[in-house]
């Protein structure tokens, strides 16, 4: 397999003849399968290579390659890391575990913080049935809460106090927005019910979490005209693999006004050609069913014929480069959304992926339809979700508005 990518024979030899010269053929083989261009490969040799001759240098064996001796090696190897090259050396590590040659991975065994925040994680994704973006969210507050509060100290959950609760929280009311708030206190108060219900609190603390002041569509939605829109779709370099697999992605939000991990975590299978229809899991883990309109349709089509490189995920929009995988999190559609409103030289006040959405249902207000067919078409399961789009029917509300007094009716 090194013959495909070396082409002088004293150079193939000199890879063969170093400590890992039994596994480099599989190893170029493994890392071709993933998409790795010829000179990724080529980089990732040369860095087995390396690592190789330090690891001969210190009288290693092949059996002692671990996590460890990585993270030891790529110390003080900055360029390493930022050429990528220690994520083939941990290829090297999988591929040497799957031939039984180094020893499974040892976890480390983790202290109170770290089992209580499993049984945490746990208790949300089986009891509450939370989402992972759920629990990745709500974990980290538990964890900094009782570190904080255990700093000196062993972690003597028993011993929590309201005034533990009220402390956490002024040292945080002052640096967050209302939002992030809302999200700190909702984690803990979850948190706090957790423990009451295993026994490990006597007293319900959750109750006495205080509330974040918020009042109901205090804001008017973030929102484009349909023209901006259609310059943030015309920006994407469609003669490229990244701008058709972008173009597709802004084309659902546009055109029907998913979320941003809706479209993430979509899946082929949850396209019905067919039948012309998108299957999405939306929040609370509900199944929805969307038209396929045509334009989505041929923009979804054209890049998984043209773009989308054949892997083991089953995830409709990958990375761009190897290793093929799906995208990451919603983080990367609102990325995707900023780098199109710049290329369109637009700058409204959101950037991201939900001003698609927003923008769908004030044309669709603005151009006569309902707020109910909005509702429909948003998939809100309350009116009162809806109600939001109200405020930005002027003319609508000007019908509404009263004479001010004094003034002739």
């Amino acid at each position: 397999m090194l013959e495909d990518f070396f082409t002088h024979g004293h150079i193939i030899a000199r890879h063969r003849a170093e400590l890992f010269g039994a596994h480099v053929d599989g190893l170029t083989e493994d890392l071709s399968h993933k998409g790795y261009a010829r000179q990724s490969v080529r980089s990732a040799i040369a860095a087995v290579r390396g690592f190789g001759r330090w690891m001969g240098c210190r009288d290693l064996r092949v059996q002692d390659v671990s996590e460890k001796l990585i993270a030891e090696f790529g110390r003080g190897r900055r360029a390493w890391i930022r050429c990528g090259r220690l994520a083939a050396l941990h290829a090297l590590l999988t591929r040497l575990r799957q031939l039984g040659l180094a020893s499974a991975r040892v976890q480390p065994e983790g202290g109170p913080l770290e089992r209580i925040e499993q049984d945490f994680a746990t208790f949300l994704s089986r009891e509450r049935a939370l989402s992972t973006a759920t629990v990745r969210n709500y974990c980290p507050v538990a964890r900094t809460f009782l570190a904080e509060r255990f700093a000196a100290g062993s972690v003597e959950v028993a011993r929590l106090r309201l005034v533990d609760i009220h402390e956490f929280v002024l040292r945080r009311v002052h640096s967050c927005c209302p939002k992030r708030m809302q999200l700190i206190l909702t984690a803990l108060r979850s948190f706090l019910r957790f423990l009451y219900l295993r026994g490990q609190i006597a007293v319900p603390l959750a109750d006495h979490i205080p509330t974040v002041a918020g009042w109901r569509l205090s804001e008017t939605p973030k929102w484009v005209d349909a023209d901006a829109i259609e310059r943030t779709l015309a920006s994407c370099d469609r003669r490229s693999d990244i701008g058709q697999r972008d173009y597709a992605i802004l084309l659902l939000l546009a055109r029907l006004g998913l979320r941003a991990g809706e479209i993430v975590s979509m899946e082929l299978d949850d396209i019905r050609w067919e039948t012309g229809e998108i299957r999405v899991c939306g929040k609370g883990q509900q199944l929805k069913r969307f038209p396929l309109p045509q334009d989505v349709g041929q923009a979804v089509a054209a890049y998984l014929k043209n773009v989308r490189r054949p892997c083991s995920s089953r995830r409709v929009f990958l990375r761009t480069r190897a290793p093929y995988r799906g995208l990451g999190n919603s983080s990367s559609l609102d990325k995707i959304v900023s780098q199109a409103l710049s290329r369109a030289g637009l700058d409204p006040p959101c950037k991201g992926a939900h001003l698609f959405r927003h923008s769908l249902a004030t044309n669709m207000l603005q151009n006569g339809a309902t707020l109910t067919e909005i509702g429909q078409i948003l998939h809100h399961k309350s009116p009162n979700t809806t109600a939001i789009y109200a405020k930005v029917d002027i003319s609508g509300l000007r019908a509404l508005a009263r004479p001010w007094p004094g003034e002739r009716s």
